[in-house]
């Protein structure tokens, strides 16, 4: 692995990372499902998500803190704990299939939402908090599998209707105990790349700038505008699993 002598890749991944934390900032994702796809480009996945471990959980724990005041969000407890075991499933299925289409089904799904929530028809529809436990176990297996639970959990979180606050609150939880479960999953696995905390630790300052940014930016925000930029993310970003899926089946 040489992104640390590679001074182009490196910018890159800097760049990747500092764009992600302004998302993450500004909606409480947006790290790891730009970041991950980005460095996948030049690195293997487990590479990837090995660094995405420690800027993800730190960025995360900052913002628990920022906003522990709305913790009250009634269907996170369930969700977070079928995650966890979707989790080790997800790690399971890294080490033993393509994951190619994994991202490609992932991204082709958040589209359909996105095209199912843009219909006027579609718009008043509220989530269901009964269904937290499966989207959980959905997003800690597609966490484990390709790193990209933002791409589950927050269209999820956004169908309830949450207010910025407890989204946040809600989709640091989900990150936050993922990355934390994922190191000694991906290291029991023989996946896990140790000279990844190095340039954790380079791209660490990026990632909080972008952070801090970012949260100047979302605490401006209106409610509407808000619920219309999550939209907007999350269908930039489903393109980018499917286009390395893609890439991976037919171009590599």
């Amino acid at each position: 692995m040489n992104i640390l002598g590679d001074p182009t890749v490196l910018m890159i991944a800097m760049a990747a990372y500092f764009i992600g934390g302004i998302l993450k900032g500004a909606m409480g994702f947006g790290l790891p499902i730009l970041a991950i796809p980005v460095m996948t480009v030049t690195h293997s996945l487990p590479i990837a998500l090995s660094v995405a471990i420690l800027p993800t959980v730190l960025t995360n724990i900052a913002q628990l803190w920022t906003f522990r005041a709305h913790r009250d969000v009634s269907f996170l407890p369930k969700f977070l704990i079928a995650g966890a075991f979707g989790l080790c499933l997800g790690a399971v299925m890294l080490s033993r299939i393509n994951n190619a289409y994994i991202e490609i089904a992932l991204g082709v799904m958040v589209l359909a939402y996105l095209v199912n929530r843009l219909r006027p028809a579609a718009a008043p529809r509220v989530g269901r908090p009964d269904l937290g436990p499966y989207y959980g176990f959905l997003a800690g297996m597609v966490h484990g599998s390709t790193g990209l639970s933002g791409l589950v959990g927050p269209p999820y979180m956004h169908a309830m209707n949450l207010p910025r606050p407890k989204f946040v609150f809600a989709t640091g939880s989900m990150f936050t105990l993922f990355s934390l479960m994922q190191a000694p999953v991906l290291f029991s696995l023989g996946l896990f790349h140790q000279d990844a905390v190095w340039i954790s630790l380079v791209i660490l300052p990026f990632a909080f700038a972008g952070l801090y940014f970012g949260g100047v930016i979302g605490s401006r925000m209106q409610s509407d505008t808000f619920s219309r930029v999550v939209l907007g993310v999350l269908g930039v970003t489903a393109i980018l699993p499917i286009f390395n899926g893609l890439r991976s089946l037919f171009f590599v």
